[in-house]
């Protein structure tokens, strides 16, 4: 056999090789994206006429996913000129100029913008199917998404959250300054007053909890005392915010999950991954 047979020959066997590893690793994903799935609703002791109800939903996550994909696909190659430019340019060592520059930061806002459509689209879904859980399978299952997808009821929430927040770290700010600029005399008589003046707007003086309240308020008066007033204009509301912190006054801006729940992030992972709808149309015609 002469050379270029042997050669053609070799290259046709490796070809074949990596073909079917490629088979191979596509199964071995497509396997792993099956169990996720499966564990998911093994947990939930997911039932068949939830299964049924949750095609639907699922069927219009894979169309929203496989739509931004597409979208995404377009985008690349209408860069695709602009980005061969780029690496020209950067391959001789040249700068790019202003209109390489905003194309690619176009680009990038556009990506960013499309990935939060997509968020916010299957986030929609996923709360279809939420609804369809009983409550102690929700119990198990933390469906609040990363802050910027959340709706405009969501935002509003927050916007109030933080200026209650603002309120508190004022409140605050004015009682330790109050007790800041006493004189001698009046530190010693009027700084208790006015702690429980301000403690009692939140702890019932006769809780365990209010002693403990008056203690770090008594700590914070006291540093603040010895700040010079530069440092105290600089600082102040600084530390008036860990005041309310370590008094657990300060509202809870980001929602953390649940201890031991599965997040939003994973949720989202199991549902777009097109295996899922699989497993969930083979759960829903199960005998």
């Amino acid at each position: 056999m002469t050379a270029p047979r042997i050669a053609m020959r070799t290259l046709t066997v490796a070809l074949a090789v990596m073909a079917a590893t490629i088979v191979v690793a596509d199964e071995l994903t497509d396997a792993v994206a099956q169990t996720d799935a499966l564990s998911l609703f093994t947990r939930i002791s997911l039932q068949q006429d939830q299964a049924r109800a949750m095609v639907a939903p699922l069927q219009r996550i894979h169309s929203i996913v496989q739509q931004a994909a597409d979208a995404q696909k377009q985008r690349l190659e209408a860069l695709e000129p602009t980005l061969r430019q780029a690496r020209a340019l950067l391959a001789a060592g040249d700068e790019l100029p202003a209109e390489v520059q905003a194309a690619l930061g176009e680009y990038r806002q556009q990506r960013e913008q499309a990935q939060l459509a997509l968020y916010r689209g299957v986030d929609q879904e996923m709360r279809m199917i939420a609804d369809l859980m009983y409550p102690e399978q929700n119990a198990l299952l933390d469906w609040t998404p990363p802050a910027a997808v959340r709706t405009e009821d969501s935002l509003q929430e927050q916007l109030r959250l933080r200026q209650i927040a603002e309120a508190r770290i004022e409140e605050a700010g004015r009682m330790l300054e109050r007790v800041k600029y006493l004189d001698a005399f009046n530190f010693v008589t009027a700084r208790t007053p006015i702690i429980n003046d301000y403690l009692a707007r939140y702890f019932d003086p006769n809780a365990p909890n209010y002693q403990t309240a008056y203690r770090v308020c008594i700590d914070y008066t006291d540093r603040v005392r010895l700040l010079s007033e530069d440092e105290w204009q600089a600082n102040g509301w600084d530390i008036a915010a860990q005041l309310i912190d370590r008094l657990g006054l300060m509202p809870t801006l980001e929602t953390s999950p649940a201890p031991g729940t599965i997040t939003w992030p994973t949720l989202y992972r199991v549902f777009t991954n097109p295996q899922t709808l699989q497993v969930v149309q083979r759960l829903a015609q199960a005998q």
